[in-house]
Order: C-alpha cells, then structure tokens, then sequence
C-alpha cells in the first residue's frame, strides 16, 4: 500500500451524514467528540464506552470500569458539567444535536467496561436530553445490551472453540456470528435498508499521512491515517462518512492493519454508501496500548474543544470530508 497526500477525486460527503463511532476507549472518545464538536459529528455510535467525563465524576479511572457503576447523582454532575461547558463554549453548540442521534452498544458478557458503565452512555444522554427538553427534542436515543458478547468488537465470522467473542482477547475482533459493524450503521443511517449480505463492491484503501491534518505532539497520533473509499462514493456520488475509532491495545503497532480490514465496516460500506475513516493513536507509557485519551493523558483540557486530540479527529475530518463552515 502506497503513502499518499491524496484520497479518490470528486468525493461528496453530505455533513448530515457524518458520524463517529468507536469502541472501548474509542467510544469514551466518541461521546466527547460529538459534544466537543456537534457542528462535525451530529451522529454516533458508542461500543463497550462510557459517558461524558465519567472519570471526572467517578474520581478514578476504576469507577469508570467493572464491575462500577455510576450513581445518578454522579450522571447529573457529569451532564452538568457538559452543559456548563457548552456555556462556557469549552464544547459545542449542544442545540445542533437536535437532528443527531447516538446510538449505545454493547455486551452482556463484557467484563472490562462492563453493563452498568456502558448503559450509562444511553443515561446520561436521556438526562441531557431533560436538562435541555426544547433543545433537544429531536435527539434519537437508542440502545442494545441483549446480546453476548465481551469486550470486543463482535464480528460476523462464526464462534471459534476457543470463544474470543467472550474472552475478549486480542485482536478484540471477535468471531461472535453477530455483525457489529452492520448493526450499527443500521442505527446510524436508518434510512438505508439493505440486504442480509453486503453488495460486494470492491473499494480501495488509502494510507494517508497524519501530518497532513496538523496534529500537535499531544494529540499522539499515529504516523498514518487509513481511509476506506467504496466504490459507491466515488465520481461525485453523495455519501457518508463514519470515524471509527479503534480501542486500546487495537492501533497499527498493536495489530497492524486488522481493525482497519476487518472491523467490518468496510464490507457494507457500498451498501451505507460511506467512507470510512482509520485514525491511529501512538503508543506511548501514559496510554495503555494506544488508548484514546478520556482521562488527561494529554492534558488537562482533554475532554473540551482545546483538547490536542480531539481538535486533531475534527480537522481530520473535515479535511477528508472538505466540509464547509466549520
């Protein structure tokens, strides 16, 4: 796969249509993204994550793991403390989520996250959504906890003897016989009704330097970024395009390429007519594998519009999807 500076010509990517979806400490980072930057991602999806400044409420990052659970006290300081940073203009103009949706993932069996931790996404988001009824009146606000998987990302591909799709090992890609992948961009763009197989066409990879978006030395990120370009997106054809963010311990030093070919976004890509986008974090001591930051690693601002990382994935963004206005 060559280096390039350059994705397909003639993209068109419609900003309703852009969503960020990530797993683990991807979707810790996937709530704070679409409050730090609403105008950017109106649409999401959290996998085995947690809500918005969950450690700042918690006190340490184990309130914020199993087998802990949040308090509803500690949800309605956490959605306080986003809607005073709204104020504040730290995050967002929280009133653009009014046409957006989030959608809340995850495993009967994950033992890392946890239920009660990752049930609190859809919680805090209903509380948000109370706090600010007039607001946010047209925010959908979905969930799935039924089905058994661990701490992974649940793929199509068929139990193995050895059950990853339960003991949550790596690559976290596990052979679970339920497409994760899919069912999340059935909530994403419940618009799109497709077939019970992918439509098959063949897109193209493109590895792009990270440089390219500006990330400052504290936003860690990886030395690539990988863009999936469907057939269907190309020549002009107005599409979609989702951010998804790995988790810890699943970036290219940690597995090469497997999340970025396998995750599974990519085969119905065609079928959402989506583009996909890879970001890579980089390995350092302070972040356990490649973790997405959710609790300051770099910086104090890590969960507001100044955090290094987070302003990186959204010029990332809307450099890849040439979004204007933003």
């Amino acid at each position: 796969m060559k280096v390039t500076d350059k994705l397909p010509s003639g993209l068109n990517i419609q900003a309703n249509r852009v969503a960020v979806a990530g797993i683990s400490s991807g979707g810790f980072m996937t709530t704070q993204l679409q409050l730090a930057y609403p105008e950017t991602f109106p649409l999401a999806a959290v996998l085995a994550g947690g809500p918005y400044d969950c450690l700042k409420v918690a006190g340490a990052m184990a309130g914020c793991l199993s087998p802990s659970a949040l308090t509803d006290q500690q949800l309605t300081s956490a959605v306080n403390r986003a809607v005073q940073n709204a104020k504040d203009h730290s995050l967002g103009d929280l009133n653009l989520l009014n046409h957006g949706s989030i959608y809340v993932l995850y495993g009967t069996a994950d033992q890392v996250v946890g239920t009660k931790i990752a049930g609190a996404v859809t919680t805090f988001y209903k509380k948000l959504q109370a706090t600010l009824p007039t607001q946010l009146a047209g925010l959908q606000i979905s969930e799935d906890g039924t089905h058994r998987f661990g701490h992974t990302f649940p793929t199509y591909l068929p139990p193995l003897p050895d059950d990853d799709c339960i003991k949550s090992v790596s690559p976290y890609l596990g052979h679970c016989g339920f497409d994760g992948a899919k069912n999340i961009l059935e909530h994403l763009y419940p618009d799109i009704k497709t077939g019970d197989q992918p439509d098959g066409a063949a897109g193209a990879i493109t590895k792009l330097r990270s440089a390219n978006s500006l990330p400052p030395s504290a936003a860690y990120a990886g030395k690539f970024v990988y863009v999936y370009t469907p057939k269907a997106c190309m020549n002009g054809q107005p599409c979609g395009l989702v951010l998804a963010l790995h988790g810890c311990n699943q970036n290219e030093t940690a597995i090469g390429l497997k999340f970025v070919r396998d995750v599974g976004f990519n085969r119905w890509a065609d079928d959402y007519r989506v583009i996909v986008v890879y970001p890579q974090t980089r390995t350092v001591d302070q972040n356990y594998g490649g973790c997405w930051d959710w609790w300051g690693y770099t910086g104090t601002q890590f969960d507001t519009r100044a955090a290094p990382q987070m302003a990186w994935l959204n010029r990332l963004v809307n450099r890849v999807a040439n979004l204007s206005g933003h």
